[in-house]
């Protein structure tokens, strides 16, 4: 029974991990946007960007500071001085007549030192920044990177819901065209089980049914393709999804619920759409970027000024563990450190004329980017409205063909039409069919565009 119980528990879990999953639109685009790998990434980086925030303003924060030092002298410093107190005793002697007055030869030297052998310095510092315009400007700019961080995420996350939308209207299309084949072979088969009886009861030659049978034939060919091009769709979509390829998966929407989109595509003021795009996002905060830049590499010009408090014992001995000899002596301070720049080679005057020609070529990317987005909001909108006329068109077209194809149809079993019309009927249907397939997904592309022209994808 427990082996028993844990082979059905295998069989639940396994069957669980390869369950089919049905997305609709939405829920596939909401999936990828949690597990593509690219917008992790961005994700990653976003995260960066706040701990640079933090690692940026830890550079004006208050520091402490400790420090041991300890010295072991083998040979002691010394210092050669020469032997001043000799000559003065001995003028001292001679002028109380102490002793006979003679001649002194060259004083003498003899080594003299402060060092000794073992010294241990023990103390703490802290310091702080008081002043730094090149700071203030550094958080400012660190804030700033954070938010064209989540601007390049906000376009990679646009790129990835159009990739999923035209991926998702791939498997889609593929989807349709199938299920319309499949209804053309149940017809097809159907009119062949017809002729033949024709066939077999005298009304129809052989000619007749060797047509539509390779009609049918045609069919099967194109049904395996397809099935086979619904398959690579799903993969692609199961790709952009960071979804497993292994796994199968379904999806919800259809066809005609995507093409129910607003007819409307006239705008009122195409300028406040161009803001909306998430390109520009980045190109404006890339612009505050210099600008602040240029602010920063300006204030390097003014003095820094930094406060700092310490203190400190040192420890001089001839023996270390002596108990005879001096012990610590204290120190302490307190202090300003003013640095003022003065000439600097011409460093900070290149780089803020670089930094201003980043901001040129950055208006100029910016009023580009203006001009080509009006162009594609007005061509993606005449796009869509005459996709939209197409469709309609086609779909009259297709009704038109469905009725040639059924008159046709009639004809030929009423003994008053041949099968080449039925043929030519059928086949006149079929591209009809599939003309309005691809217009129907020229349209959900064009609204796609159109979507993205206007910063709402």
């Amino acid at each position: 029974m427990l082996k028993k119980s844990l082979f059905v528990l295998f069989l639940t879990a396994f069957g669980g991990l390869h369950a089919q999953q049905t997305f609709s639109l939405e829920q596939a685009i909401d999936y990828a946007l949690k597990n593509n790998l690219e917008l992790k990434t961005k994700d990653v980086a976003e995260r960066d960007a706040v701990s640079q925030i933090r690692e940026f303003k830890a550079i004006g924060l208050p520091k402490l500071n400790s420090f041991i030092n300890y010295q072991y002298f083998f040979a002691v410093p010394a210092q050669p001085l020469q032997d001043f107190i000799s000559p003065t005793i001995y003028n001292v002697l001679f002028d109380e007549n102490v002793i006979p007055r003679r001649e002194l030869g060259p004083p003498a030297s003899f080594k003299f030192t402060l060092f000794q052998p073992h010294q241990l310095v023990a103390g703490a510092e802290l310091s702080s920044m008081v002043f730094d315009g090149s700071y203030l400007y550094g958080v400012k700019a660190a804030k700033l990177y954070k938010e064209l961080v989540a601007a390049e995420k906000a376009v990679t996350e646009r790129d990835i819901r159009q990739k999923i939308t035209q991926a998702y209207l791939g498997v889609l299309i593929a989807q349709e065209n199938l299920s319309i084949l499949e209804k053309n072979k149940s017809n097809v088969a159907a009119s062949l089980k017809e002729v033949r009886a024709m066939y077999q009861n005298g009304f129809a030659e052989q000619l007749d049914v060797d047509r539509l049978t390779l009609s049918a034939d045609n069919i099967d060919i194109e049904i395996k393709r397809m099935k086979q091009l619904t398959e690579v769709s799903k993969n692609a979509l199961k790709f952009q999804m960071n979804f497993p390829l292994l796994q199968p998966i379904s999806l919800s929407d259809n066809l005609t619920d995507l093409t129910n989109i607003p007819l409307e595509t006239s705008l009122i003021n195409e300028s406040e759409y161009v803001g909306q795009r998430p390109e520009m996002q980045v190109i404006s905060k890339g612009l505050e970027l210099n600008n602040i830049d240029l602010s920063r590499i300006k204030a390097g010009y003014l003095p820094t000024v930094r406060a700092f408090v310490n203190g400190q014992a040192s420890l001089f001995r001839r023996n270390l563990f002596s108990n005879q000899e001096t012990g610590f002596i204290p120190q302490s301070a307190v202090g300003l450190a003013i640095n003022v720049p003065i000439y600097d080679g011409g460093d900070k005057s290149a780089k803020i004329q670089r930094t201003r020609l980043n901001i040129e070529k950055a208006n100029l990317e910016k009023e580009t980017f203006e001009k080509a987005t009006l162009m594609e909001i007005r061509n993606s909108s005449s796009a869509l409205a005459n996709a939209r006329e197409v469709v309609t068109a086609r779909q009259n077209a297709l009704k038109i063909s469905q009725g040639i194809y059924e008159k046709t149809l009639i004809k030929f079993r009423e003994g008053v039409g041949s099968s080449v019309e039925v043929i030519q009927a059928e086949a006149s249907l079929y591209q009809a069919q599939s003309v309005y397939i691809n217009a129907v997904y020229d349209l959900l592309t064009a609204y796609t565009d159109f979507q993205k022209a206007i910063g709402k994808i």
